[in-house]
């Protein structure tokens, strides 16, 4: 998927993606834990709720139809950031 992505400022083909995670310290989870653990929380149960609701159903016509399905519910579980890099201009953008 990420090979064909083009560099929105120069339009070059040679990007490379970058997978990041938002790292927070002790302060921060000491002033906001409690609203961040039910952040989780939440967003856990819109993720099931994507997984039961469409992902199942989809891989099942899917199936059926001989093709495979992208499973939308990972993005919400996985919590990576992607970010891509280009190699000629230097810029970085989010895809």
């Amino acid at each position: 998927m990420a090979i064909n992505r083009k560099c929105p400022r120069c339009g070059s083909n040679h990007v490379q993606l970058s997978n990041e995670r938002s790292k927070h310290g002790c302060f921060w989870m000491l002033l906001f834990g409690v609203y961040y653990f039910f952040w989780i929380m939440i967003k856990w149960i819109i993720g099931l709720m994507i997984f039961v609701l469409y992902d199942w159903w989809m891989a099942i016509i899917k199936a059926c139809m001989g093709k495979g399905h992208v499973w939308q519910s990972k993005k919400w579980f996985s919590g990576v950031k992607r970010i891509f890099y280009c190699h000629d201009c230097g810029y970085n953008f989010k895809a």
